[in-house]
């Protein structure tokens, strides 16, 4: 096995591991119909939650990346273990518990691109602490929480203490956000915030944690919290940067969305691989855009971005800098 700068793997991402129901083209008000019958596009199936897309988009890109995560040993478990293996994902830290059972999410998928989720409620398909061996944090160049707000008990009791071990690993530390199912509240996390080296929300998910709606005093909410980088992803105005430093917003690429589930997985991943390129900041946000614009030009939340070379070509087509 390759190790770059003494590190076998170049990103380790936790978080959650499901199944994706795809249904294409649901009108948005097929429960208010009379008919109990709608014709939709296509049905289809895939592996995904955040951190398996992160994962499988950060392989693509070139990166040795592990999935710590959980599946369960049903069939559904199985298709998602195997289909890991195919995509390059190290799934070596991938547990399969007897007592876990896999999360559904059903995708509706709109015609204006857009989604909504129906999910089942799984049974321990998070990961947990009794997972995680923090010796591995000496071997990886990155760890990414791809979930917070939906790592399950790791958000109040965990994330924290593998954060702050992966740093004094010298690792860096990056994390995106979920929506809170789980109901622990916005400010369950203020103990993780000070051992996150970049920090990636949506805009949606910023405004529930910060009760702010303007990108920089979201980003100085975090900022003055302990994070040290703060990214809100904005969907189709782009996204905007802050840290003590430096500060900018970049536009989003002009395209016309199919489906837009998995774009800010598919942008933290770009960040992280070229920050671990020693690309500038600027450098690392346009190159996510682009590989978030990509996934939203076909369906499902990992299946577009194919390569470093894929996106290069397209950021130099769309005039991106």
């Amino acid at each position: 096995m390759e190790m770059k700068n003494g590190r076998i793997y170049d990103v380790i991402c936790i978080g959650q591991v499901v199944q994706d129901i795809l249904v294409t083209n649901v009108p948005r008000d097929v429960f208010q119909r009379e008919t109990d019958m709608t014709m939709v596009d296509a049905v289809s199936m895939a592996t995904g939650g955040d951190a398996a897309n992160e994962a499988v988009v950060l392989a693509r890109l070139g990166n040795h990346t592990g999935l710590l995560g959980r599946v369960d040993r049903t069939n559904v478990g199985s298709m998602i273990f195997e289909d890991m293996q195919r995509e390059g994902v190290d799934t070596t830290l991938l547990s399969r518990p007897e007592d876990c059972e896999t999360l559904s999410s059903i995708v509706f998928i709109h015609p204006d691109g857009s989604h909504s989720f129906v999910v089942s409620p799984g049974h321990r398909y998070t990961p947990e602490l009794e997972d995680f061996d923090f010796e591995v944090l000496k071997q990886t160049r990155a760890v990414s929480a791809a979930s917070l707000f939906g790592l399950g008990r790791l958000d109040t009791d965990g994330i924290d203490r593998i954060f702050r071990a992966a740093r004094e690993a010298g690792a860096i530390t990056a994390a995106d956000m979920n929506f809170d199912l789980n109901g622990i509240g916005p400010r369950a996390l203020e103990a993780v915030y000070p051992h996150i080296d970049y920090l990636m929300p949506s805009f949606n998910e910023a405004v529930y944690v910060t009760g702010r709606r303007e990108p920089e005093e979201m980003a100085d909410y975090f900022l003055e919290a302990g994070v040290r980088n703060v990214v809100i992803k904005l969907g189709e105005r782009g996204c905007y940067f802050k840290n003590a430093r430096e500060q900018f917003h970049l536009d989003a690429c002009p395209i016309q969305a199919v489906d837009t589930t998995g774009c800010g997985d598919n942008f933290v991943a770009g960040f992280l691989h070229c920050l671990l390129r020693g690309k500038t900041h600027r450098e690392c946000a346009a190159f996510a855009g682009a590989a978030g614009a990509i996934n939203a030009l076909g369906i499902g939340a990992h299946m577009q971005v194919r390569s470093e070379e894929q996106v290069l070509e397209f950021m130099e087509r769309m005039g991106i800098r």
